[in-house]
């Protein structure tokens, strides 16, 4: 345990970083098109689609690094491991979740509670930005989507790591070919 936590370090820095990033555009968009639900919900699309690919792109990378290791022998093969990895950044996410889901029917007849629910309620469209037009619109009383919007990062870094594990370009399939340098072909 202490080894994958070292050994992704990088990993789960980069994917806040990434988480980060795209709250600013997400929130940026949102307050843009806060007047209009179609355009709220077409720009929280937006913002939802290019934080996965940023997340899609982190995670093939990292999964072709992984098959390099894993063909010389340095490492052994781990199922999940993109999954994991996302999950473990996602941990801030998931306890706000948690928190919501547990102090929102409390809240009415507790007074700490329902300071906690709002404080860590705020936090949560924050640092979830990208999601915001979709909660918004769609749920913006239902604690349980704050648990809800924090399975797509990691199944999508699943994915992505699976992909680039097995050398298996999106792109191929629309005729995409990457633009490699000759050294590398």
């Amino acid at each position: 345990m202490k080894e994958f936590f070292k050994e992704n370090s990088y990993n789960f820095v980069k994917c806040i970083l990434n988480q980060v990033a795209m709250t600013m555009f997400g929130l940026m968009l949102a307050f843009a098109t806060i007047q209009n639900e179609t355009y709220l919900l077409i720009s929280s699309l937006f913002s939802i689609a290019f934080y996965l690919f940023l997340t899609y792109i982190m995670f093939w990378e990292i999964g072709g690094k992984d098959r390099i290791r894993e063909d010389n022998g340095r490492k052994k093969k781990t199922p999940m491991h993109g999954f994991l990895i996302c999950l473990v950044a996602n941990i801030p996410n998931l306890i706000m979740g948690i928190i919501i889901c547990l102090t929102k029917n409390a809240a009415a007849a507790n007074e700490a509670a329902g300071n906690i629910y709002f404080v860590v309620n705020m936090l949560a469209r924050g640092l979830e930005a990208m999601y915001l037009g979709l909660i918004t619109l769609y749920s913006p009383n239902n604690p349980i989507a704050f648990l809800l919007i924090c399975l797509p990062a990691p199944i999508m870094a699943e994915i992505a790591y699976l992909l680039g594990n097995h050398n298996f370009r999106i792109a191929g399939l629309f005729g995409i070919k990457p633009n490699l340098k000759d050294e590398t072909r």
